[in-house]
């Protein structure tokens, strides 16, 4: 089971939009911060697998799972025993 920081979706949303989407203003004015935003809110209430979440993010910031596996990791607490591997 994946613990999380207190949190999460505020704190993951907001790093992702700075380091991606950081001349947006207004976040609905860009329909891909959108959908990576509904991402990590699905993941937060348990609808998305880490997996799908770090897909789903990267190809809404065109770029690779890697590079957004390392923004999301600073908020999960625990993996416990999952083990996650990039994929390119």
């Amino acid at each position: 089971m994946i613990h999380t920081t207190e949190n999460f979706f505020n704190k993951v949303a907001t790093d992702i939009q700075v380091k991606y989407f950081n001349d947006v203003k207004y976040y609905w004015e860009n329909e891909n911060l959108v959908k990576a935003k509904y991402a990590i809110e699905l993941f937060n209430n348990g609808c998305l697998t880490y997996r799908k979440l770090v897909g789903r993010v990267a190809k809404e910031c065109n770029d690779s799972t890697a590079n957004v596996n390392s923004i999301i990791e600073k908020h999960v607490i625990s993996f416990g025993s999952y083990k996650y591997k990039p994929s390119n």
